[in-house]
C-alpha cells in the first residue's frame, strides 16, 4: 500500500476480483501466451526486484536487528531460497521458491526464536 500510496482496501478488492476475472478469460490468456518470453522475463525480474526492495524497506522501518543471528539466518535463508527458486514436488503439487522462502521466513523464525529463548539467548 505504501508503494502505491493507495490505502483503500476496496481498491485492492476490486483489483483482486478483476485479476481473477481476467484469469478465467481465454482471450486474455491468449494475449499473455503471445507475449514474448523475454518481455515476460523482464517484467518478472522487475516485479521480484520491487518485492525484495519493499521487503528490505520494511526491515529498515521495523529496525530489524541483523546482529542477532536468528534474524540474520532467517532473512538470508529466505532470500537465497526465493532467489534460487528452490522447489520440491510432492505427488501432484510443486512448491516453488517463493512458497518455500515464505515458509522458511514464517515457520523458521518461530523455530529459531524458540530454540534461542530455550538456550537463554534472547
Amino acid at each position: 500500500m505504501a508503494a502505491t500510496r493507495v490505502y483503500s482496501t476496496a481498491a485492492y478488492w476490486i483489483a483482486g476480483v478483476g485479476a481473477i476475472g481476467l484469469s478465467l478469460s481465454p482471450k486474455f490468456g491468449a494475449v499473455l501466451s503471445a507475449t514474448p518470453v523475454g518481455a515476460l522475463g523482464g517484467v518478472g525480474v522487475a516485479l521480484f526486484e520491487m518485492i525484495g526492495v519493499l521487503g528490505a524497506g520494511i526491515w529498515i522501518e521495523g529496525k530489524v536487528d541483523f546482529s542477532n543471528s536468528t534474524n540474520l539466518i532467517i532473512a538470508a535463508s529466505a532470500l537465497i531460497i526465493g532467489i534460487a527458486d528452490m522447489s520440491w514436488t510432492r505427488r501432484d503439487y510443486t512448491f516453488n521458491g517463493i512458497i518455500n522462502a515464505t515458509l522458511v521466513a514464517v515457520v523458521g523464525y518461530r523455530v529459531m526464536a524458540s530454540i534461542a529463548s530455550s538456550r537463554g539467548n534472547n
